[in-house]
């Protein structure tokens, strides 16, 4: 009886122990340059009203309850967030030194309690400002070991959300526009394709000379080109894909192997905006599913449709490419 009682009580022990060893200190800190004046771009992060139109975080939840302090604007000014997706917390000017830097702190209610540092700096670059975000802080003991994996994930909120900021300053800058459209069910159909593996950043480079010579082969007989992704990650740095084109059953004879999609459920995020977002999009994706508890399916390729063609117009922001997550 007494080794049923203490085996238990040996491996919290060992787990304790193991957190007391972990620092649980991170620090994450991203910059952009947004297309307004210094002056513009302070005094949207000043003005906490603004920030449902840009976070990367209130998007996934636009009908969480959100209160503002009447003094907002000034220092001791704050506004919290209540939601059951989001969790729950407070944002809180502590010191306002206009235009150059804004010291805030930030405090989780739920789904745990913390309490962080988050820093703004803003300089000019001609009509244009470098705007910098930064949090630093400290996980609770229980949750140290998260504290390594926080700063990756982090990193990515802030980019989309610097990214959104922008547009949201400036609608004529390339910016990104996410909209979470739900589930669908895909049908099949047939496509040739070119294998492409590589990070996100060189399929991109490689997909428009791909979509062109597929193109070329189908002479134009084609729907709208894809890339499909085998045992899709989005946290990964490596993928195997397909940048391809669905085929019709008449197509010529050509030197493409005919290969079959077998449809089924999917979650869509459509991005209306240059493929350089579509990382973010992707990440903005997975982190929906997750908070929604909607389970991937990595036994079917994810799938980016891309309903224009950025190089066939000179504003990218209206470009839209459909984003597809198999789930179960």
């Amino acid at each position: 009886m007494w080794i049923a009682l203490a085996v238990p009580g040996v491996i919290v022990l060992a787990g304790l122990i193991y957190l007391a060893t972990l620092d649980g200190n991170f620090r994450v800190r991203r910059s952009r340059e947004v297309d307004v004046p210094r002056e513009s771009a302070f005094a949207a992060i000043v003005d906490f009203e603004s920030w449902p139109e840009w976070s990367p975080w209130l998007m996934h939840e636009p009908n969480a309850k959100l209160e503002y302090s009447d003094d907002y604007r000034q220092e001791g000014g704050n506004y919290s967030w209540d939601g059951k997706i989001i969790g729950a917390g407070r944002l809180t000017h502590v010191n306002i030194n206009q235009p150059d830097r804004i010291e805030q702190r930030i405090e989780f209610v739920r789904p745990f309690k913390t309490r962080n540092q988050v820093i703004w700096e803003f300089e000019d670059r001609g009509d244009k400002t470098l705007v910098t975000w930064e949090m630093i802080g400290r996980m609770p003991f229980l949750f140290r070991f998260m504290a390594k994996r926080m700063e990756p994930m982090i990193e990515r909120d802030y980019d989309l959300g610097l990214a959104l900021l922008n547009g949201y300053l400036n609608a004529s800058s390339p910016h990104p526009a996410i909209s979470f459209i739900g589930e669908q069910q895909l049908e099949n159909f047939s496509y040739w394709a070119i294998p492409c593996n590589g990070n996100l950043r060189q399929l991109e480079k490689a997909r428009p000379a791909a979509i062109e010579t597929l193109t070329a082969a189908a002479a134009g007989k084609t729907g709208l080109a894809l890339t499909l992704f085998h045992r899709f990650d989005p946290m990964a740095s490596q993928f195997r894909a397909e940048i391809a084109i669905p085929i019709t059953d008449n197509m010529p004879a050509s030197n493409y192997t005919r290969r079959e999609f077998g449809g089924g459920r999917y979650f869509r995020l459509d991005l209306a905006g240059a493929h350089e977002f579509l990382p973010l999009a992707w990440y903005a994706l997975s982190c929906h599913c997750r908070m929604y508890r909607i389970k991937p399916d990595p036994s079917r390729p994810a799938l980016e449709i891309y309903h224009h063609n950025p190089a066939e117009s000179s504003d990218s922001n209206p470009v839209v490419t459909a984003l597809y997550m198999p789930i179960r």
